[in-house]
């Protein structure tokens, strides 16, 4: 682990806590707004997502392991709006715990928040199917990287680093993956952070077809994926921050 790392400079309160929050169910708003805008044509407005990044990027600063801690409510019937934020929040936390600057960690909480936008134009019939997907069905929805590194190139206030982690997410570390066009680029520690996170939320969260994963199952299909699927060190620095108490929460999971 990288010895950049830095400590809890002081555990936010129980106060702090809960208005850290209050803002991932805001930023869950926000990203359900950007899909809403997106669906009418309109180029999304972000700043009020920003808002709430730069906040919630200033409490995982000061302390990564509370946002790990929270214990979001799933209140929402859309997995994506809620796994979006869940996503951008974990990677916060592991940006801020591996001693990034204030700048990066904004970026890969941003990249989480967005890294399945492109999703705004899949057909709400494949999204939302409650079963295996047929070959065509999974070509269109291998198509959203590419759709969402679209939309955030054209969103105002949206980094090249985040426009990144948006098309590479899927691109697995072995470079195989997709979108197969985009296997050949380099992406950087956002977007490897990214996927780590996004591997973890998806599994452990109930989805039309499939079950939860327990955390210790999840723990070991992350083991497993190290240095295939996903970059072996960036997951052996989420294992140590999630296991370093072996209370602490992720985001929507016990």
């Amino acid at each position: 682990m990288a010895a950049a790392k830095k400590k809890a400079l002081k555990s936010l309160s129980p106060k702090e806590k809960a208005h850290l929050s209050v803002l991932c169910l805001e930023a869950v708003s926000a990203v359900r707004d950007i899909f809403e805008e997106i669906g009418k044509g309109i180029i999304p407005e972000t700043e009020a997502l920003l808002t709430r990044v730069r906040l919630l990027s200033q409490a995982s600063l000061r302390d990564p392991a509370a946002l790990l801690e929270m214990g979001l409510t799933r209140e929402d019937d859309s997995y994506t709006f809620q796994h979006s934020v869940s996503v951008g929040v974990l990677a916060m936390a592991l940006s801020a715990s591996l001693g990034h600057a204030a700048e990066q960690v904004a970026e890969c909480g941003l990249a989480g928040f967005l890294h399945d936008i492109g999703k705004s134009r899949v057909d709400l019939e494949i999204l939302d199917k409650p079963g295996k997907l047929s070959s065509d069905e999974y070509l269109e929805m291998q198509k959203h990287p590419e759709y969402g590194a679209e939309i955030v190139r054209g969103m105002a206030g949206v980094p090249a680093s985040v426009v990144e982690a948006v098309l590479g997410h899927h691109v697995r570390f072995d470079r195989t993956g997709y979108p197969e066009s985009a296997r050949t680029l380099c992406f950087g520690i956002p977007c490897a952070i990214v996927a780590v996170a996004d591997f973890y939320d998806a599994t452990t969260t109930l989805r039309t077809y499939q079950r939860p994963m327990l955390r210790s199952e999840a723990v070991e299909a992350l083991r497993r994926a190290r240095g295939t699927i996903l970059d072996g060190k960036i997951v052996e620095d989420f294992l140590e921050l999630t296991d370093g108490d072996p209370a602490a929460k992720v985001p929507g999971h016990k």
